[in-house]
């Protein structure tokens, strides 16, 4: 009985194990794009659905598979594209009350999940939509309030220190104007540079050099400056040019320890090319933001997204692109 007992509980583990595992692995596929089509790929780009779709979502728990759309109408496929739902829908299929809810472009109604059969017509209310439960395609409207005015510096915040640094452009042959963590001294319409009260330092500018503002990015401080064709670039605390001023916008994402750098494209002046350094310093063409972890060697992968022609196209953090074209 003993034995009986050991084995059962591991047998209990290990399909635990495989459960677990199979779970991870279709959450691991990521949506894959070649040229047009869209398909499905793990971390390593090994392709698991060929790309031949219009359309495609990450992995949908509730329908046990992913949302694909092809010649306009949707349906689910599995990780090994075995089709679970044919393609009928002219809406990503749902599920409600353990069944597909499907829409035939006039009315809805509901399929059985084990005989894929039409059953009744779905009566959608105003209280209860029609519901989406896929992962990927949603978006989250940022939050914004347009009365919040930006907090800045007084002569309260500063320090003797701070006051003694100052006191040779404290006098009405200089402007001080106060920022949120800086303050500008400038005098008869000439910007002399910045005072920094964190880091008890004053910036001043050249001839050919302007200094605009700062912050801290992975525990250093760093200076942004623009020069006379007002191209950005960047210098430590001590100066030594990290970024040369030939950028557009210079973005320090401390949060993400993203960077990115843009530049004008010279052939639209309304276009901007990006790039992205991302924290282990690959550099990946565009502006890719994170959007999830997965799983790769055994280890956390962070995974980051672009948006191309209105889609969500996925790089990993070694620099692998899961698109072509």
């Amino acid at each position: 009985m003993k034995i009986l007992n050991v084995t059962s509980r591991y047998l209990r583990v290990f399909l635990m194990f495989v459960s677990c595992a199979v779970f991870s692995q279709e959450q691991n596929y990521i949506p894959y794009r070649k040229g047009k089509v869209w398909g499905l790929c793990d971390t390593y780009k090994f392709i698991t659905v060929q790309p031949q779709y219009s359309s495609i979502s990450w992995y949908d728990e509730s329908v046990k598979g992913f949302h694909a759309e092809q010649n306009g109408k949707f349906g689910i496929i599995g990780p090994n594209s075995m089709l679970i739902m044919p393609f009928i829908s002219d809406k990503p299929i749902a599920v409600k009350d353990d069944k597909f809810l499907v829409f035939d472009g006039w009315s809805s109604y509901y399929y059985s999940m084990k005989t894929k059969m039409r059953l009744e017509e779905y009566i959608q209310s105003e209280r209860y939509p029609y519901p989406i439960n896929d992962r990927g395609w949603g978006e989250i409207e940022p939050f914004y309030r347009g009365d919040i005015k930006e907090a800045v510096l007084s002569w309260d915040d500063l320090s003797d220190e701070d006051i003694e640094m100052l006191k040779p452009f404290d006098n009405d042959q200089y402007e001080l104007t106060f920022k949120r963590s800086f303050i500008e001294i400038a005098s008869a319409n000439t910007d002399i540079g910045i005072y920094i009260p964190e880091l008890k330092k004053i910036f001043l500018n050249t001839q050919d050099l302007a200094h605009t503002g700062w912050q801290y990015y992975r525990g250093n401080p760093y200076i942004f400056t623009v020069n006379t064709s007002n191209l950005m670039g960047l210098v430590d605390v001590n100066s030594k040019e990290i970024y040369p001023n030939e950028y557009n916008t210079i973005s320090l994402v401390d949060v993400h320890k993203l960077v990115y750098l843009s530049k004008v494209d010279p052939n639209h002046q309304n276009n901007l090319f990006f790039k992205t350094i991302l924290p282990n310093n690959k550099i990946l063409d565009g502006k890719f933001e994170p959007v999830m972890q997965l799983w790769k060697n055994g280890n956390s992968f962070q995974l980051y997204y672009t948006i191309i022609n209105g889609e969500k196209n996925y790089a990993g953090e070694d620099g692998t692109l899961y698109f072509e074209g």
